[in-house]
């Protein structure tokens, strides 16, 4: 067993913990337009919430205007819709970009969310290089779980390089990629091939940037990792323990780091919207909670919990601040925040992670054995992986069987219902930007970094679907 802060970080990468600064307190939110969800973020900054997390609808996600005919029925459904510049500024409008750290849910359309950012914080009086937050951006799990993606891989991975490359040489505050493992774990598999898929993803991502000139130890301290948290918490939160001493292993031995800092596994936990019931929904405040716990013990850095709603709707007011309070329940009424490594020297996770530690290196073994990450993607061999083991994986019991929720729960679910889901019906007002389209064309086909005709293309009001296919690569080149 090592010592908190100190290499393999088994312990934890801070050697005080949570005794001194308590993790972030993170809840995801993005509410159809952009004015709304400003309204919501507001709301949870005024409850204590210590940093903004941004979803996005459908269309966003894969590069679509809302008046896209593809986009139909999908405008703001799952998130906020984002057309150009002036909706990102609505969101964050009356909130100081330059104090809050602000984490984006995005990976295919990055590169204009990131170019938006920027331009948003320009326009705002806020130097660029004084964003604090975390951008997503990772194409890897996309192909292998969630399938949100736009173009093929190459292209995919190219682009996300892109905004690793741009944030390591001008934005010291943003990290630029959050490698996960767990949306395969959401699409069912278990918990160690959920961190061998982060490590792997990792260190695809390294050698990517290693390929361009950059070094281990610059390019791996501005690395981030998503994992989830499920219903078994002793386990759960041993997993944390096997992942960050796996991954600093590996980056000391394997990739040569000499700087601890590129070796500590910085960790944003989601609880797993799976493990939520539709029945009985009022029992999900206990299942996010047991899985908040598991997080808090396994000492990550960041974190979400779901609300008990989940299951039926984009969180209402009540479910998010139950959420939100439920963290600040564990770190201030509890004594969870107390003790460094508090589960350190127990029989029981010694066990566990030995265990686990073996299924870990051995599904990294046979991924470098299926060609890495992108051969494992590209022959399938990795996904039938994950789809074997969802067949085995359980969901929630209790109480989901019941024919009726009780009077109690109805009642609840109706106050907290949204205003009924009808469509988004939003125009485009699109500037002449041709220039800027057309540099951003012939950016895109030469193979530099797209990130500075991004951000002109963004600052002339392009679209988000204009710049989506402005990047789309030659039909001869796919």
């Amino acid at each position: 067993m090592g010592l908190p802060g100190k290499y393999p970080f088994d312990a934890g990468i801070h050697p005080t913990g949570y005794t001194t600064k308590v993790w972030t307190m993170r809840q995801l939110a993005g509410l159809r337009t952009a004015a709304s969800t400003n309204e919501r973020f507001r709301y949870l900054l005024g409850l204590g919430e210590t940093g903004l997390s941004l979803a996005f609808d459908l269309p966003t996600q894969l590069g679509l205007d809302p008046d896209d005919p593809q986009a139909e029925g999908e405008v703001g459904r799952t998130g906020v819709s984002i057309a150009t510049v002036d909706d990102l500024a609505e969101v964050f409008r009356e909130i100081p970009l330059d104090k809050v750290s602000v984490s984006m849910t995005i990976n295919a359309t990055a590169p204009m969310l990131l170019a938006m950012w920027l331009v948003v914080a320009e326009e705002s009086g806020i130097e660029p290089a004084a964003l604090r937050g975390t951008l997503q951006n990772e194409m890897l799990k996309e192909f292998l779980a969630r399938k949100a993606f736009v173009y093929d891989l190459d292209t995919s991975m190219r682009y996300s390089l892109d905004v690793l490359e741009y944030c390591v040489h001008h934005l010291p505050g943003v990290n630029p990629v959050s490698l996960s493992g767990g949306h395969a774990r959401e699409a069912g598999c278990t918990r160690a091939l959920e961190v061998a898929c982060g490590i792997a993803d990792a260190e695809t991502y390294l050698q990517g940037m290693v390929d361009r000139g950059l070094d281990v130890d610059t390019v791996a301290r501005r690395f981030t990792f998503i994992f989830g948290t499920h219903m078994e918490l002793l386990a759960e939160a041993a997993k944390f323990r096997v992942a960050r001493s796996v991954y600093a292993t590996r980056l000391r031995e394997r990739w040569g780091a000499v700087d601890e800092r590129a070796m500590r596994m910085r960790v944003q936990v989601n609880t797993f919207g799976s493990a939520l019931a539709h029945h009985e929904p009022l029992n999900n405040v206990v299942r996010a909670t047991v899985q908040a716990i598991a997080a808090v013990l396994g000492g990550v850095q960041s974190l979400h919990v779901c609300s008990f709603d989940e299951a039926h709707q984009t969180p209402g007011a009540l479910g998010a601040r139950i959420a939100l309070r439920t963290q600040q329940i564990l770190a201030h009424e509890t004594d969870l925040a107390r003790y460094v490594d508090p589960l350190g020297g127990s029989s029981v996770i010694d066990a566990v992670c030995d265990e686990m530690t073996t299924e870990v290196e051995e599904w990294l073994r046979r991924i470098d054995e299926h060609g890495g990450m992108i051969g494992s993607i590209r022959s399938g061999w990795l996904e039938a992986q994950v789809e074997d083991q969802a067949y085995e994986a359980a969901g929630p019991s209790v109480g989901v069987t019941d024919a009726m929720r009780s009077d109690v729960e109805q009642q609840v679910l109706r106050q907290e219902r949204h205003e009924p889901l009808e469509p988004v019906r939003r125009s485009v007002a699109r500037r002449a930007c041709t220039q800027e389209l057309k540099a951003l064309r012939e950016t895109a086909t030469s193979g530099v970094n797209v990130l500075p005709a991004l951000i002109e293309a963004a600052r002339a009001r392009a679209t988000i679907g204009q710049m989506r296919t402005a990047l789309e690569p030659p039909q001869d080149a796919r």
